[in-house]
């Protein structure tokens, strides 16, 4: 199966379905969407940064990694140009993201939070994971 993502409609907030082979990939596409909605999907090369969680589940994991994502757009304002979740298990996530200057014309929706709202993480009968994560808009 192929890694990806879709948006998913709701009354008030975004939905995103990703999936992928792995946890890894299912969270990165979770990410690509959010950097999407932001409008922050940008070219490289650009500014490393490392992304270190410990959490309760891989839900409450996909939650804080999208908040340290959505964090990095509020303080910093940079365009995303590659993210790789190098580990992720049911407790820690280690993720590398990719930061470069956000051109002026860039547009987006503003995003406050992910949250724990019909928050879901499967394993499907061929293997892969699905994750569902609404957004607060």
């Amino acid at each position: 199966m192929q890694a990806g993502f879709e948006l998913l409609e709701h009354q008030a907030d975004v939905g995103v379905r990703a999936w992928g082979n792995t946890l890894a990939e299912a969270y990165e596409q979770a990410a690509w969407a959010v950097a999407d909605i932001l409008g922050a999907r940008a070219e490289g090369p650009g500014t490393h940064r490392t992304i270190r969680l410990i959490g309760n589940d891989e839900g409450g994991l996909l939650v804080d990694f999208l908040n340290e994502l959505l964090l990095l757009h509020e303080t910093e304002d940079p365009g995303i140009a590659a993210i790789r979740v190098s580990n992720v298990t049911p407790t820690e996530l280690d993720a590398q993201i990719e930061l470069v200057p956000l051109d002026d014309t860039s547009e987006g929706l503003p995003v406050k939070a992910a949250t724990f709202h019909q928050l879901r993480v499967e394993r499907c009968p061929d293997g892969s994971i699905e994750v569902r994560v609404y957004l607060d808009v």
